[in-house]
């Protein structure tokens, strides 16, 4: 399976560094850069994303506000963001506000960043350690499906396929397979039968 990865910092040698990080992952077979915000989030909005890794300081657009378009869109990609400075505060209320996958500070060491992006490869999350245990999301993950898969496990569960799904949805079918395989990560679950069982206990369908 093939990955694409976006990272967006404004500081190019911040970049270098972590698309040097990001080049060990023999699974991420393209990395996009960008230099702020409105770069960011032209990048995801053209081509598929599977990881956005966001520093929440960019110019133009935050890269908070570049992760609440995101998920406004319900884009099916997974949000690591990051932050220079040890604001707590503003980094708890991204975690909530937005259902990151990762968050990080980066004065954290490489291997932090490594982990992070190695457990979200994998269907996990990582929240560093500096971050108030408040503020790190709950990991059941029945509460972990955005609005967009509740939709796809309804429509597999009633028999559609992934393509006569993405016709009812409006959406590629690249989306949404893509959809399908953050599905299978969050819940685990791979087939038709099992996700139909997931739609009934939870009222679903």
């Amino acid at each position: 399976m093939s990955t694409t990865v976006l990272i967006a910092d404004d500081h190019a040698l911040f970049r270098q560094g972590f698309v040097s990080i990001l080049s060990k992952f023999e699974v991420i077979d393209r990395i996009i850069e960008a230099a702020d915000g409105k770069q960011a989030l032209d990048k995801v909005l053209s081509e598929p994303v599977d990881i956005a890794i966001l520093d929440i300081r960019l110019p133009h657009l935050t890269g908070i506000d570049v992760a609440r378009e995101i998920r406004r869109r319900d884009l099916p990609m997974r949000l690591i963001l990051m932050t220079g400075e040890m604001a707590e505060e503003t980094a708890a209320t991204a975690v909530a506000e937005l259902n990151v996958d990762a968050f990080l500070f980066k004065t954290a060491h490489s291997h932090q960043f490594e982990q992070a992006v190695r457990n979200v490869l994998d269907g996990g999350s990582f929240f560093t350690p500096d971050l108030p245990t408040s503020a790190v999301p709950r990991t059941d993950p029945k509460d972990g499906l955005s609005k967009r898969e509740k939709q796809v496990v309804r429509l597999i569960a009633e028999g559609h396929t992934s393509e006569t799904a993405s016709q009812i949805l409006g959406i590629s079918y690249h989306t949404l397979r893509k959809h399908r395989e953050n599905i299978r990560r969050k819940l685990g679950l791979n087939t038709v039968a099992e996700l139909s069982l997931y739609a009934v206990r939870n009222e679903l369908l």
